[in-house]
């Protein structure tokens, strides 16, 4: 019915039977068709004021988002634990490994990334055998029996070597190397627990950044 009144009170203003002072409808709005721009920007305004707010929060939330998710710094090197190697360590690891990795991506800040492996217990090792199959990490740390284990289980079922051969590095063949022997682990003071440490081969840029990082955990160059 509202409506039915407005039509007829606007047709009463055409028509000249009432002033345009009378035609205000009972909410107390003037229900005159705006005639200017300035009115009609009003009138928009007025009635869209609720999308525009919603709008500018969503933005707001989209610029949220983007920095916190895909503005931030990206690792220079990523690293997956097949260890199963405590919060308090990985965070040490990735504090001071960072002081021997080069700013590959030239961001002015040098980040490593550790992800760790959880097992499954009733599918077991799904994470890590995933990251294997379809992950970019370009380093996989962990003792030397699960090193071994994962190099000889991607071996048997693809006839590809998992990891690359450090031998230029340490001076034997073997694509493990222990950190405890190198010289970042013994300026970290890494005794006892055992972390080996190898790179994914891909036969790419990835790879030789990686082993450009491994052979300074090696040798002790550093960017401090």
């Amino acid at each position: 019915m509202s409506q039915d009144n407005d039509k007829r009170e606007l047709l009463k203003l055409r028509q000249g039977i009432i002033d345009k002072s009378d035609a205000i409808d009972e909410t107390g709005y003037d229900v005159n068709m705006p005639s200017t721009a300035g009115e009609k920007a009003k009138n928009w305004m007025w009635y869209h004021t609720g999308l525009i707010v919603l709008a500018v929060l969503l933005i707001g939330v989209g610029i949220v988002i983007y920095f916190a998710f895909f503005a931030g710094s990206k690792p220079d090197m990523t690293i997956y634990s097949a260890g199963n190697y405590t919060m308090t360590m990985r965070t040490m690891l990735e504090n001071t490994m960072k002081n021997y990795c080069p700013d590959f991506d030239s961001d002015g800040e040098t980040v490593i990334g550790i992800e760790q492996s959880v097992k499954d217990e009733m599918l077991g090792n799904t994470d890590l055998y995933e990251e294997v199959m379809n992950g970019h990490s370009q380093i996989f740390i962990g003792t030397k029996e699960q090193l071994t284990a994962l190099y000889d289980d991607v071996k048997s079922a693809t006839g590809e070597a998992l990891f690359a051969d450090l031998g230029t590095f340490t001076g034997t063949d073997g694509y493990a190397v222990d950190i405890r022997e190198t010289s970042f682990g013994k300026n970290a003071q890494i005794f006892s627990t055992e972390i080996f440490i190898a790179v994914r081969r891909t036969d790419d840029e990835s790879q030789r950044h990686a082993e450009e990082f491994v052979g300074n955990l090696i040798s002790g160059k550093n960017y401090i």
